[in-house]
């Protein structure tokens, strides 16, 4: 179906000296927390006690995130890359020796707590429509070297669990999960914080469920639970005496109580992000040379990231398009580009990760949060017709 022109999408567009479409520029993301009504009063008891850290709050916070992912252990810390550097500890690996299998295509730092644990990681292929980790790559990758592999809910959409733990069974590896983006996602109707040996989420300010920063660990191994707890606390047990090198990773009272009440409306932040999400495909269905992520079948997407793919026949380059974008006062970001195997701190080598390679450079995300309003998405998608449109005289 070619897509529909309106007289916006006949105007000028703003990199060519027409008016913005968003003025002031709309958010690339707003961060959606309670009502300030809500969590004043604990606020202000927390505040006043003068108890800030290790509390009352972080454990109601853990009692009742543990709840409703359905898994014996939550653990509050203060980003999602210190629950991904301690759980890794937690597994009781020889340090510095071996291998990580990890898909490329993911934040850096998936990469960085693999180097933190002095371990190299091995970089794979992601799947060209799920973005998801290549389970036959990850096959093709082991090696004698290979001591676990992490795996990664890109942009919330969740990889192949089940096959990824056959496989993890199978070779006897441990598997873990960067779940920054997987608060609101399902996989095969559960939400995640059950998989492999732990999953470590983001609390930051971009996620559905944020604490205005922090991390959290599920898990339902005691023995990783029992190290990341001490570790989150330098590694201290309680007795002043380390039986590991831990962090300090601990997630402040405020954080664990604007969380604690934000997770009341997680299902509705993340079916909104899904009416958004739908929002985008219909407004821009039939756009050539443009695609989206697909969602991998049975599975619903948190929508932490809305990617849209650029191909060629769109007639406009991704990143001119992304300067037009920024011009009509619509904010985007191109993920994951530079991909983790081009990363120059991790020594840029000859290895070929072909479908990684073309997402990096042909991705743009744009704007979506958990209360945006739909009338925007309309005239985001508008403007992107109204640049295809004219996309002659913008190369």
């Amino acid at each position: 179906m070619a897509p529909q022109t309106t007289e916006f999408s006949r105007q000028v567009p703003a990199i060519l000296g027409g008016k913005p479409a968003f003025e002031p520029a709309l958010p690339f993301t707003q961060p959606t927390v309670p009502a300030w009504t809500e969590v004043e009063p604990e606020l202000e008891r927390m505040y006043r006690s003068g108890w800030l850290t290790k509390g009352p709050y972080l454990r109601h916070f853990e009692e009742k995130v543990a709840q409703y992912l359905g898994v014996k252990h939550a653990i509050g810390l203060s980003s999602c890359t210190s629950g991904l550097i301690l759980g890794l500890q937690s597994l009781g690996l020889e340090r510095g020796k071996g291998e990580i299998i990890v898909p490329s295509f993911s934040f850096m730092a998936t990469f960085h707590a693999i180097w933190w644990n002095g371990f190299r990681p091995v970089f794979v292929d992601c799947e060209p429509d799920t973005f998801s980790i290549d389970l036959e790559g990850v096959r093709q990758a082991l090696s004698p070297q290979t001591v676990a592999i992490a795996a990664v809910s890109v942009f919330g959409n969740p990889p192949d669990l089940q096959g990824l733990e056959e496989l993890a069974r199978e070779r006897h590896l441990p598997l873990f999960l960067d779940s920054a983006h997987g608060f609101g996602t399902l996989y095969q109707g559960h939400r995640l914080g059950r998989y492999g040996s732990f999953e470590s989420f983001s609390l930051s300010p971009t996620k559905l469920l944020t604490g205005g920063e922090g991390g959290l660990v599920a898990t339902n191994d005691d023995a990783v639970a029992e190290h990341v707890r001490a570790g989150r606390d330098y590694g201290n047990h309680g007795s002043y005496d380390c039986p590991s090198v831990g962090l300090n990773a601990r997630m402040s009272e405020a954080n664990a109580i604007i969380a604690a009440h934000a997770l009341d409306y997680l299902e509705e932040y993340a079916q909104h992000r899904n009416q958004v999400a739908q929002a985008y495909r219909q407004g821009l269905n039939g756009v050539p040379g443009l695609s989206f992520q697909k969602i991998r079948e049975g599975c619903r997407s948190s929508y932490k990231d809305l990617a849209l793919v650029v191909d060629p026949e769109f007639g406009i380059s991704r990143d001119k398009l992304s300067q037009a974008l920024n011009a009509e006062g619509i904010p985007n970001r191109a993920y994951f580009d530079p991909p983790g195997h081009k990363l120059s701190c991790y020594a840029p080598s000859s290895v070929q990760l072909p479908v990684t390679e073309r997402l990096s450079a042909s991705i743009i995300c744009l704007p979506v949060s958990s209360h945006m309003e739909l009338s925007s998405v309309e005239r985001v998608c508008q403007t992107i017709i109204r640049l295809y449109e004219n996309r002659e005289r913008l190369r």
